[in-house]
């Protein structure tokens, strides 16, 4: 119980020495000193009495260490996101790139729908969309799902062949009209 007390009187006095010394929040104060309370509660030979520093001063220090690490990583940090943030643009495209994406969208669909049954079509908009799930598949591309293993190995052989056909499409020169 006394080392309870003892620490609460070296808490307040330890902290208002840091708000003092660096005119920081209270709470960032408060939660340097509990973290070097406690790191000197778990291994107080790292204190040397011999070096002629009170107990209280050495802690102070300590405290006044953790503030000044926990300033600087937040400056830090504010420097970081504002580094990314001017590195990302979250500007609008141009309503001309947008224009030119959406035709070229629709020639994709338009070269996809002339190559792809209605089943692949249904089963390439789940893919595309993140469906991972096999029996959803299997039920899209109208595969019998009597046997697990079975509908497994032809999910996959659908799915393959559709990625490779986007692949394919890919590749193809946008101004054939093929």
């Amino acid at each position: 119980m006394i080392l309870i007390d003892l620490l609460k009187a070296f808490a307040r006095q330890i902290e208002g020495f840091v708000r003092h010394d660096l005119k920081c929040d209270e709470d960032i104060a408060y939660d340097a000193v509990i973290d070097v309370l406690y790191a000197y509660v778990a291994t107080p030979g790292r204190y040397d009495p011999d070096r002629k520093v009170r107990l209280v001063t050495y802690l102070t220090k300590a405290a006044k260490y953790r503030v000044r690490d926990r300033l600087k990583s937040g400056v830090s940090r504010a420097l970081r996101e504002e580094n990314f943030a001017s590195v990302v643009e979250l500007e609008q495209p141009a309503p001309k790139d947008i224009l030119e994406n959406f035709v070229e969208a629709s020639r994709a669909v338009d070269r996809l729908e002339k190559r792809l049954s209605e089943t692949d079509l249904a089963a390439l908009r789940l893919i595309v969309s993140g469906e991972g799930s096999t029996e959803v598949l299997a039920r899209a591309l109208g595969l019998d799902p009597s046997s697990q293993e079975e509908m497994r190995r032809e999910v996959k052989r659908h799915r393959d062949r559709l990625m490779k056909t986007l692949e394919r499409l890919g590749k193809e020169d946008p101004d054939d009209p093929a």
